[in-house]
């Protein structure tokens, strides 16, 4: 295939366990599955709001955002802008909680 031999990523990933990876991160139960995981959301929050130095006023880029948790603690630590990137389908599932938390101005999702 063409396209398959044109960048790093693609030389040493097999198409189908690229494919395979991405569709097991846009299901929203695997989504839910990390967010309920309360030790491991509190902690990656913690981690952020213990750094709030680091993001106050800043542009922040969260790439592999999902469902964008990382992106809106950001914006709770004083983030400016966060541009959440996420390959897989799941970017128009953040776009829809960015969008229903008010905070399409201050986080933008991208897909790729």
């Amino acid at each position: 295939d063409r396209d398959h031999a044109h960048n790093a990523f693609d030389k040493r990933t097999e198409k189908w366990s690229a494919t395979q990876y991405f569709q097991f991160y846009s299901y929203l139960s695997q989504q839910q599955n990390m967010m309920q995981d309360y030790t491991r959301t509190t902690t990656y929050q913690r981690a952020v709001l213990a750094n709030a130095m680091d993001y106050k006023d800043k542009v922040i880029l969260d790439v592999g955002a999902g469902s964008g948790i990382l992106s809106f603690f950001a914006i709770q630590a004083g983030a400016k802008k966060v541009y959440a990137v996420e390959a897989s389908n799941m970017h128009r599932f953040c776009e829809k909680l960015i969008e229903n938390n008010g905070l399409s101005d201050r986080i933008v999702a991208v897909s790729g």
